[in-house]
């Protein structure tokens, strides 16, 4: 018993270390971050999907406000959130390895008696991040493609009086394997996803770096959470408007 006590703070400190070191740090924050702004957009992410999906003759879709009325008049909340679970199970490893990988190859890069990257190898950092986590996840976002095209179908199938059951990430995943060409299948598109994720992913890091630079007061050591809410929109907002083009 005295043994079992004595363990117990030393097993906490070595966990509450493990926790706070930079790169778990950085696994567990992108995590919950991806999560926690994946659901809050959640209902333009299926908008945009829908928008890509749907054919230019008989678009049912047109404009954002409209639309997101009429898949409330449709669908009710839940049409806001149709695919989310799948999107967050998707996105919380993808934010995850991508934070943490982004924290290891900063390391990598720099020069000793240094503590920041120069603008270069921030975007090389941040690209080789937006790699790995597409590599790390990308047949989940495959079957979530999958499974939000099916999603856009309900409406069409629904006024012919046809009713289907929409199968989940893991039954499409498989299905995928067996008929569709084993692991390839899985990893099929992946190329051109890669040619707009990385410098994607890239120009947001190290666009965020360099304005949160800007923006930190002096004598601080970063801005304060606004502060860096506004570093995250701005660089998404450049970092997404000269690489949209890739992502549809």
């Amino acid at each position: 018993m005295t043994t079992s006590a004595t363990a117990d703070p030393d097993f906490a400190l070595r966990a509450r270390k493990y926790v706070a070191s930079q790169t778990v740090a950085a696994f567990i924050a992108g995590g919950v971050a991806g999560a926690v702004s994946r659901t809050v957009v959640s209902p333009l992410e299926r908008l945009k999907i829908l928008y890509q999906v749907q054919g230019t003759g008989g678009a049912s879709y047109t404009g954002v406000g409209a639309s997101l009325t009429k898949m409330w008049h449709e669908e009710g909340w839940r049409g806001f959130l149709r695919g989310n679970g799948t999107n967050c199970v998707r996105i919380v490893p993808y934010s995850a390895v991508q934070f943490s990988s982004y924290t290891v190859y900063k390391r990598m890069f720099m020069e000793a008696g240094r503590t920041e990257l120069d603008a270069p190898r921030r975007l090389i950092a941040g690209g080789m991040a937006g790699v790995t986590s597409v590599v790390a996840t990308y047949p989940l976002d495959i079957c979530r493609t999958r499974l939000s095209i099916h999603t856009a179908s309900l409406e069409a199938l629904g006024k012919t009086g046809q009713h289907i059951k929409i199968p989940g990430m893991w039954d499409t995943m498989i299905h995928m394997y067996k008929n569709e060409g084993g692991v390839l299948a899985l990893y099929r598109g992946m190329i051109p996803t890669l040619a707009g994720v990385a410098p994607y992913v890239g120009l947001n890091f190290a666009c965020y770096e360099q304005i949160r630079e800007w923006m930190t007061p002096e004598g601080e050591k970063g801005p304060g959470p606004f502060g860096k809410l506004a570093c995250g929109a701005l660089s998404g907002a450049i970092a997404q408007t000269f690489t949209y083009p890739f992502g549809v």
